[in-house]
């Protein structure tokens, strides 16, 4: 699964590189992002009658548009490629609700002492290993809060939430965890939001193994410590 990791600094830039549209303020760079932050999301938005690529933000942890409220969300950051046409979470939103979310990295944790009585957990940083940002396939909902009486566009009752792809690990990171996001190549990111394919479900396959680089970190910060980075003595220049 990938419940923490590091967002992209520039969400202006992100989306230049696309050629899509940045929707909205601007998000902090956070070095930690947990489950119901907001965070960035890439999707296709109909445009007269074609469409381009925006890139606006989501809470991260989908709520389905029939939820009667919003209190599992945080249990919905993860959906498994396999079982994506079966629950009703997901299944109505292949064909028109994809997204692909950036960010620099994510966290894995692995079990160093699993015969004891009280495990350990270790955490690994994982990020390409071209340096480049990494894209992650995704699908997004509206949910509209059933007890308010109207709605407006900017309306806190409205909810746009999104949720990330998992595939089986790849040989690079099964050690650490037997689960990975979907990552995306630039041309991969491209056919994912194609409209006019309803179902490329062919794309969600783990990453080759030279893709991805990890990394034992010793100094995982709290959650509300989002503006530093994790590795302070790390005098290489990278964000991790």
């Amino acid at each position: 699964m990938c419940g923490r990791f590091n967002s992209l600094a520039s969400g202006a830039d992100f989306a230049k590189s696309f050629d899509a549209t940045l929707i909205g303020d601007q998000l902090a760079p956070d070095f930690n992002v947990a489950p119901t932050t907001e965070v960035y999301a890439l999707i296709s938005q109909e445009v007269g009658q074609s469409h381009s690529l925006a890139l606006s933000t989501f809470r991260w942890g989908l709520v389905p548009s029939w939820s009667k409220d919003i209190t599992k969300s945080a249990g919905m950051i993860n959906a498994r490629c396999e079982t994506l046409t079966e629950k009703p979470s997901f299944r109505n939103l292949i064909a028109r609700h994809r997204c692909v979310i950036p960010m620099r990295g994510f966290y894995e944790w692995s079990i160093t002492n699993s015969d004891a009585p009280k495990p350990t957990k270790q955490a690994h940083y994982v990020s390409r290993a071209d340096g480049e940002a990494m894209t992650v396939a995704g699908l997004w909902s509206t949910w509209i809060d059933p007890n308010s009486q109207w709605v407006e566009p900017a309306s806190p009752s409205i909810l746009r939430t999104c949720t990330i792809i998992t595939t089986d690990a790849n040989d690079s990171l099964r050690p650490i965890h037997h689960r990975m996001p979907v990552i995306l190549e630039k041309d991969a990111v491209r056919q994912w939001l194609d409209p006019t394919d309803l179902a490329p479900l062919g794309l969600l396959v783990p990453a080759e193994n030279d893709v991805v680089v990890h990394e034992v970190t010793t100094r995982l910060e709290r959650t509300r410590n989002v503006h530093s980075t994790q590795l302070g003595d790390d005098q290489s220049g990278r964000l991790f």
